[in-house]
Order: structure tokens, then sequence, then C-alpha cells
């Protein structure tokens, strides 16, 4: 044949140097099975003298590692393309200010400086994993494309100490693991002072668990294996989760800090695996299993059984778990005491309960403008006879809310009657402002339980999933609308925000969305901060522009 083939100078004029961005658009094209094969298939054959490493973004996030100034990096856009959204971030509406431009970025090539070495990074995103692939010459001795590269560990080695040990928090499990920091703040401000139980039962829990920690001589020289469970159940808010709190911060504090490992689902048997392998890793350790009853379910028992009893070593593992309905547990959980040795209930507050948490309250109030005396502590204990620490919570923070908004009217009556005013001075109590208000709430949410008992009970397992304004292809910013916020009585005496008690997946990706607005400013300089905004549906990263 006297011509050439008829793609010879295509193939010949081809720019190689945007292959990458190619094979991204390639690989994605409907035929995936195996993203990271194929992908870091490409780049050995596209870069065939260097050292390619592959690093899950869940486990080692680079680019953060760099915007907390120990690294730089920039965006290759001469050799390859970007693939990325653009869009508008709103402003926060409880800080005000200005919305600004954002960008989600999906694909990218990067270059990387760490020290005194040059790396090519390439991000590359699909659903809802990121993967790092990290390239670089060989060096040393033995050093090859088929073998690791010394640099490259010295770079994860780095990351890996920073990430995971700059910042203290709170091993926190909701399909993968992850250290949260604000859980951690949350619990560090949870002493048991602020917590009103009986002082036998507080006085036993602290106790309890410091003797297990203190005791693995003691059990090995029984011969039996070292680990405890306790199972703390009882109607909702009335102080379970902040006791698990309380003693989170009791362990953090021992010469040798015990570390809590907190998990919020755990859905089938890999999950469960997930938890215990991990947990074997960081024992001695407390694991704790907030509302059990939906982690443990008909589909998962065995499995879990198994991993408790089973015959892989849980040495050191003091298990702590809670439920509001002891009843509907399997009576594997309840009833055997191998599992869970030691039951804790938390009934409903008695009368002296009650009014050691108006004093709380009261103390809480001393520097505010609300005149609150402490003669109004027995009455207002009295009149929430029934009433669960989240119901007493409630009424006291709706009081507040309701004299927050009458302004200064409100308190001229507070005003006549206060200067002078002692303890012992039997006026009467309507002469208070809080007083009045506070019977108002508490008529309010005493009929609001009457009403709950009246309507048909659910089963908890049975909930129906909620969704609120879920994102969509497209749309690069979540809706506008806030989810509706339940006072604290309606989300089983906790706050919603609480990241000890949010159990619905829709509602909680929604309140992380509008919460990490403020995460980027807490990003040192440097690098202007790479901000998380993890959208409803496709847990993306924006980048401020």
């Amino acid at each position: 044949m006297a011509f050439s083939e008829p793609f010879t100078f295509i193939e010949a004029t081809k720019d190689v140097t945007k292959e990458g961005f190619d094979n991204y658009v390639d690989i994605l094209s409907a035929k995936v099975a195996d993203v990271d094969l194929q992908f870091n298939s490409r780049l050995r054959a596209q870069y065939p003298e260097m050292i390619v490493t592959t690093v899950p973004g869940g486990n080692i996030d680079l680019i953060l590692f760099a915007d907390l100034g120990h690294a730089q990096y920039e965006i290759d856009i001469e050799h390859d393309s970007v693939s990325r959204w653009r869009g508008f971030v709103p402003p926060d509406v409880r800080d005000g200010g200005e919305g600004y431009l954002g960008e989600i970025i999906s694909y990218a090539k990067y270059k990387y400086t760490f020290g005194a070495e040059y790396f090519i990074l390439y991000r590359v995103k699909f659903g809802y994993s990121l993967l790092q692939y990290i390239l670089k010459e060989p060096r040393g001795h033995g050093e090859n494309p088929n073998t690791h590269s010394s640099e490259t560990d010295k770079l994860i080695k780095a990351a890996g100490d920073v990430l995971y040990k700059q910042k203290p928090g709170i091993y926190v499990y909701d399909r993968y693991w992850s250290k949260d920091h604000a859980l951690y703040e949350e619990v560090q401000n949870s002493t048991w002072d602020k917590v009103i139980l009986d002082e036998n039962m507080k006085k036993s829990l602290v106790e309890v668990s410091g003797k297990f920690f203190d005791s693995k001589d003691v059990y090995d020289g029984l011969g039996v294996p070292w680990k405890r469970g306790l199972l703390f159940h009882g109607p909702p808010g009335n102080g379970k989760t902040i006791s698990i709190k309380a003693l989170m911060r009791t362990l953090s504090l021992r010469d040798s800090p015990i570390p809590t490992l907190y998990v919020k689902s755990a859905p089938n048997t890999y999950y469960i695996r997930s938890v215990f392998s991990f947990a074997r890793r960081m024992s001695p350790c407390m694991l704790v299993l907030e509302d059990i009853e939906t982690i443990v379910t008909s589909s998962t028992r065995s499995y879990f059984f198994n991993e408790v009893d089973g015959l892989e070593n849980n040495d050191g593992i003091l298990m702590v778990a809670s439920t509001n309905f002891l009843e509907r547990l399997d009576p594997g959980l309840s009833k055997r005491p191998s599992r869970f040795d030691r039951k804790y209930l938390f009934p409903l507050p008695n009368l002296h309960e009650r009014e050691l948490y108006a004093e709380y309250w009261r103390e809480k109030l001393k520097k505010s403008k609300v005149v609150y005396p402490k003669k109004l502590c027995a009455p207002m204990a009295k009149i929430t006879d029934g009433f669960s620490f989240a119901y007493m919570q409630e009424a006291y923070v709706a009081s507040l809310l309701d004299i927050a908004r009458q302004g200064d009217d409100a308190t001229e009556v507070e005003c006549l009657g206060s200067d002078g005013l002692t303890d012992n001075e039997e006026d009467d109590f309507d002469e208070y402002l809080l007083w009045r208000v506070f019977k108002e709430q508490v008529k309010i949410l005493r009929d609001d339980m009457d009403s709950s008992r009246e309507a048909p009970e659910r089963d908890p397992l049975s909930l129906p999933y909620v969704s609120h304004g879920a994102a969509t292809p497209g749309y690069v910013t979540p809706s506008e609308d806030s989810p509706p916020t339940l006072p604290a009585a309606y989300n089983g005496g906790r706050a919603p925000e609480d990241p000890l008690s949010e159990r619905n997946d829709g509602l909680k990706k929604e309140r992380r969305a509008q919460q990490f607005l403020h995460n980027w400013e807490k990003y040192p300089e440097p690098n202007p901060a790479a901000m998380e905004y993890r959208m409803l549906n496709y847990d993306l990263t924006w980048m401020k522009h």
C-alpha cells in the first residue's frame, strides 16, 4: 500500500500531556469496574519511570496537610485539565457577611512540594470516594517503579503525624472511623458536677470504670477475659448521654488516658467487624454504643455476639451501651451477663433531684439580668413532677427565650420588687417574671406530654428516613431553608446538634453542611485554606476563591 494508515498523522501529533484528563473521562464513561486499578495502570503507562503510590483521601488528606502550612501545592493546568463545579456559597445566616464564589474539584493534577522534595499529585473523586496518586522518581538503593518510594513514605508519615496527633479528638464511627474534635471539646465541658444523679450511682459509675482499667493483673490472675459491659437504660432525657460524656472525660484525664470510641451507626456485619477490629487495636479503650437497639438488629445480632464472645481477644475493651427501650432489646443483650454484666437505670428524677436541677439553672443565671431567687427552686421542682431532665431543660430554655422576646417592658415589675429582696422573704412568687413564664411553659409541655401518651407509639426501629432538601446533580449549594429544629424534649432529651444523639443521616448531613462553612477559617495561614463543605449526596470539597 502506497499510503500510510489513516490515523498515523493523528497518532504522531497527539498531545500526550493531556492524557490524564482523557483517561479520567474514559474511565468514568459507564464502564467502571475498579477505578483505582484502571487509573493506576494508566498512570504507570504514562509515567513508566515514576513510582506511583495510591493514598485514600479518607486516610490522609494531603491538601488539608498543605493548608495547615506543612506543604505547598498548585494546580498544574499547563499539562492537564481540571474537572470542577463553580458556584456561589451563601453567607452564614448567623454570622452575616457576604457570600463568595467556590468550586468543587473532582479531578486535578497538582505540583506538590514538601520540604525540598517535589511530587506530582493527582486527586481523583468518583462517587463518595477520593483517591490520591503520588508520583515520585526512584531514590536510594533498590528503588524502582515497582517498589515503595522512601520520599513518598516520609510525606505520608509526616501528614499522618500532623492530622492524627496534632488535634485531640474522639474516634467516631459512622461507616468509617474519623476523629471528632468538636465532640472532644464538648466532652471536656461535661463534668460530673453537671450531672444530676443519685450520688451513690454517680460514685459507682466512676469507680466501676476506673477499677476495670486498673485491674488487668487481677483478671489475668483469675484466668478470665479482661472485658466488661455496662448498660444504661431508662426513659429518654434522664442523664444517660451526659453521663457517658462525663465518663469519657474522666477516662481521658487518667495518667494513662483511655481513648473513647463512639459508634454512630454500623448497619451490617462488615461495619460491625470494622468497629471491633479498631477497638482491639486501640485497647484499652471504652467502646460506646448509644441507642444500641439501632446498632444490633435482627440481621446483625448473631455476628455482633460472635464479635463480643468469639475467639478473638477483646481484652481491655469496656463496652458502654444505652437504650431507652430495655424491654425491646434482644435477651442476648439484656440478660446475658458475659456481655453487659452491670445495668444502670436512669429513672425520672425525684423531687430532690429536680430541686438540684433548678439550683443548677439558678447558678447558670447568676450573671444574667433574670431575677431568680433561691426560694423559687422548690416550687419549680414541685410543678415539674413527672418531667425528665430534658423536659425541665426545655421549660427553662423556652422561658428564657420568652422573657428575651418580651424585652425591657417585661422587666419593669421585676425591677420594682427585686431591689433588696432576700431569699428568706415570703413574697408572692407571681411577682417574679421567671416564675410566671415558667408556669406557662410547664403547662404547655405537660399538655404535649399528655397528647403524646394518647398517640400510638411507633417502634423506633421502623422510623422513616427523613430528608430535607437533598442536593441533586447540578446544584452546588444546599437549600437555604434550615432543617426544622425541635425542642430538646422532643429529641429524646438531647439537643439536635448533639453528635452523641443524632440518628437521622439526612438531618445530620444537612446540619454538617451548614456548619462546615465555619471550618475553613480555623485553618491557619499562610496557605489560603481549603474548606470542606459536605454536600448532602456528594461529599465533595469546596475550595474558596
